[in-house]
């Protein structure tokens, strides 16, 4: 072997290739970025502006549905008119519920962290990084002077360290800044159990993700149960992993009386029952490629459905028309009819929601006479729309309009004249551009 002299001298590294248009690439690059900053910029100053021009109502309007101031930022921040969101949301292509956050963690930063907002403003820390650390001081309960304190500390830093650093730091000076509360927030974090089963995304193919908290000596004992069950299947013949056989495991423990069987070496049959609303057209019955939807959870194969069930012995119950279903002439809603409102339109019919339908408030999109000799049949499916409560009473009020059209579409106009069309499609939105009046 060769043994290199320290006085020879070192080889000449080899030339870097650089394509000829990198630099224009570059340049392409960083201008589209600063761009992005400088929209994402006027985007947030903007709001800041409206929260100022909606922060009084008018003072006449009275009523239940009528207009409210609202808090939407935490210690510190003012209040803005409420239906404000309902503006924003759709005109950003957003749910009500995102632009209230939006308008909050504007709010937020402007008064809570205004060192922070001078650095969004001039471009030195991104507004995602910002509603970070807005959502931890948040979370933590700080005070408004809390929470100025902390800005102090943290805005420098934002512009030079890293997430990782820079999010330890902050989690140091929120604990700094309230020691007692600190302390409340662990106790409580020790005191709170939760079982969580999450929507399957489509990677999950038709599995759901699980999470909890639990108590040590409860954790062990199901750990126990779920080792023994295990084992139960696999002398019956189950040969899939143990991995596998301890999620199968889980899965029993969902019918109690199976659990024990098969805990008892006797043969365990599910006894679990469910009710399955099918939803067909013609194109349905072409050929055997059959998917359905678990409320709240996603679409499934049929072959998952019989796995879900745990056999295939199903009894379907067809819908053949939601409209044919029979209105009635009470304000009341029966459950036949607020069903089917829900298979129609599953999630909040106003500009982009995303709520699921069960649980929000049926509207009656040609509001429900009371009088004596009004038409009957106010009551019935085309005249009726989930809502969240917000939706609900600006429309109630009369700022939002609201045409209700076949098969569930609705034509919204806002009371900025901006026109959307919700359905089974989503959101449609006027093509034609704003101008400033």
């Amino acid at each position: 072997m060769k043994v290199a002299n320290l006085s020879d001298p070192l080889p000449e590294p080899e030339p870097v290739v650089v394509p000829a248009t990198a630099a224009a690439l570059f340049a392409r690059l960083d201008r589209a970025n600063h761009a992005i900053v400088a929209a994402e910029i006027e985007k947030v100053e903007t709001i800041h502006e409206l929260c100022l021009a909606f922060k009084s109502l008018d003072e006449d309007a009275f009523g239940e549905a009528c207009e409210k101031l609202t808090y939407r930022g935490a210690d510190g921040t003012p209040a803005v008119a409420e239906f404000l969101s309902l503006e924003i949301g759709p005109l950003l292509g957003t749910s009500p519920g995102a632009a209230a956050g939006l308008i909050g963690d504007v709010l937020n930063c402007v008064y809570r962290h205004p060192v922070m907002w001078e650095a969004v403003r001039a471009g030195a820390v991104r507004w995602w990084r910002a509603c970070q650390v807005i959502s931890e001081v948040n979370r933590a309960g700080l005070s408004f002077a809390d929470a100025q304190l902390v800005d102090a500390r943290i805005a420098p830093k934002l512009c030079t360290l890293p997430p990782g650093r820079a999010n330890r730091v902050l989690r140091g000076l929120i604990v700094a800044a309230d020691p007692a509360r600190a302390r409340a927030r662990e106790e409580q974090a020790r005191a709170q159990r939760h079982v969580r089963v999450w929507a399957p995304t489509l990677d999950d193919g038709g599995c759901c993700q699980i999470t909890g908290t639990l108590d040590a000596a409860d954790a062990l004992r199901l750990d126990g149960t779920l080792a023994h069950l295990a084992k139960a299947l696999a002398v019956g013949g189950d040969e899939r992993s143990l991995d596998h056989r301890r999620a199968t495991a889980l899965r029993i423990l969902a019918d109690p009386a199976r659990a024990l069987q098969l805990l008892g070496g006797l043969p365990a049959v599910s006894q679990a029952k469910a009710t399955v609303v099918l939803h067909l057209t013609d194109d349905h019955m072409v050929d055997d490629a059959l998917a359905g939807r678990l409320e709240n959870h996603g679409p499934l194969t049929r072959e998952t459905w019989i796995e879900l069930l745990g056999h295939d012995r199903i009894t379907i119950r067809p819908v053949v028309d939601l409209n044919a279903i029979a209105p009635v002439d009470s304000y009341e809603i029966p459950d036949r009819i607020r069903d089917a409102v829900a298979w129609r339109t599953p999630v909040d019919a106003f500009p982009y929601g995303n709520r699921l339908a069960r649980g929000l408030d049926l509207d009656h999109t040609v509001p429900y006479a009371h009088a004596s000799g009004a038409p009957p049949g106010q009551t019935r499916i085309d005249n009726l729309a989930p809502l969240s409560r917000t939706a609900h009473r600006a429309k109630t009020a009369g700022r939002w309009k609201l045409i209700q059209y076949e098969g569930g579409w609705l034509e919204w106009t806002s009371p900025a004249g901006l026109h959307y069309a919700t359905g089974p499609y989503g959101t449609l939105r006027e093509a034609r551009p704003l101008t400033a009046a």
